[in-house]
């Protein structure tokens, strides 16, 4: 026991160096985000650390003593390539910006493979049923949608990194409760090479995340909420991972539906999020950064409270729950933005 606890440190440990390493090795590449008028920062800054985050994880992966079952075996192989395929397009696409159609095919390729990989753990059951198909479809929309809110979300120092990096501690040390225990340790590693990028990107950014590593993170956290939904023994806790992302995809659908209200084209790139427009108006980077990671951790913290009530009931205490702070931050948001207009 003892043993494979040192074990365990030592992996985790030895992946946030590594993600640390490649990460300082992309700073010194220097592979450049120039600003525009929707950037919060104002001088060209490097790209692409998220590459050392995504390396990081699945070179360390296999170290981590998982149970190999032949269903297993081929969901791990079958997510390793959804990532090389997601990854590595955005990848290019950070050098060379690609049309946004290329980074949707890629999406919708990585998110195919990844419900396969569901599919191989019985995720799913039986891809004949009516049921399952319609589950199916629905898990790949999931996913394309959560690689999307992420990349939308990570456009301020560190607010992805310490919301995802809470939200995986968090659900690591929950994961027994939940009937989980078997993704204690992948969270405690994306905990780790997350760990190893947040000194580059936090307070002061050195380099950015990049497409490369928002929309790996984007793949990787959906399916865990997949993942819980489907595995979790508590009759709530299905709606834990959902509601760890509860803070990121809220902001992302209510500037949609803002968008939309206003008639604006749902495509076309914007800086009008809550936490963009918090910033745009005075308030300080690391504060919004925390703020929303505080609000994360309230998020699982509800959600594992209520994962013992009965289905229906935990949906309405949770979403209350939920809203509450969450409608709090971004009328703070909209009160700021329509104050500095009054004054303009």
């Amino acid at each position: 026991m003892v043993s494979s606890l040192f074990y365990l440190i030592f992996i985790l440990i030895s992946a946030g160096g590594v993600s640390a390493a490649l990460v300082y090795g992309m700073v010194r590449l220097a592979i450049l985000d120039h600003p525009n008028h929707r950037s919060a920062h104002h001088t060209p800054i490097p790209k692409g650390g998220g590459l050392g985050v995504m390396l990081a994880f699945v070179l360390f992966y296999p170290f981590l003593g998982m149970p190999w079952g032949e269903g297993a075996v081929q969901a791990t192989w079958l997510m390793a390539v959804a990532l090389f395929v997601l990854c590595g397009v955005s990848w290019f696409d950070d050098l060379y910006q690609y049309s946004p159609i290329v980074k949707f095919l890629a999406q919708c390729c990585a998110a195919v493979l990844a419900v396969m990989a569901g599919q191989a753990l019985g995720q799913f059951f039986s891809p004949l049923s009516f049921a399952s198909c319609s589950a199916m479809f629905g898990a790949g929309l999931w996913l394309v949608f959560c690689m999307n809110a992420v990349n939308f979300m990570d456009g301020l120092n560190g607010l992805i990194t310490v919301c995802l990096c809470g939200g995986a501690v968090f659900l690591a040390f929950c994961a027994p409760f939940l009937g989980l225990a078997e993704i204690g340790k992948p969270a405690l590693l994306f905990t780790a090479v997350l760990a190893g990028f947040l000194p580059f990107n936090f307070p002061k950014a050195r380099i950015f995340m990049g497409d490369v590593g928002s929309q790996g993170c984007g793949l990787l956290a959906g399916v865990a909420a997949l993942y819980i939904a489907r595995y979790a023994t508590p009759p709530s806790g299905c709606l834990w991972g959902f509601a760890v992302l509860f803070p990121l995809l809220f902001d992302v659908c209510l500037t949609l539906l803002c968008r939309a209200w206003q008639r604006k084209r749902l495509t076309q790139a914007h800086r009008e999020h809550c936490y963009q427009r918090l910033y745009q108006n005075g308030v300080a980077a690391p504060f919004i950064t925390i703020g929303e990671g505080l609000l994360t951790l309230w998020s699982g913290g509800v959600a594992f409270a209520i994962a013992k009530l009965p289905l229906p009931i935990g949906i309405v205490v949770l979403g209350v729950l939920l809203l509450i702070p969450q409608g709090l931050w971004s009328l703070w948001a909209f009160l700021r933005c329509s104050r500095s207009v009054k004054q303009a």
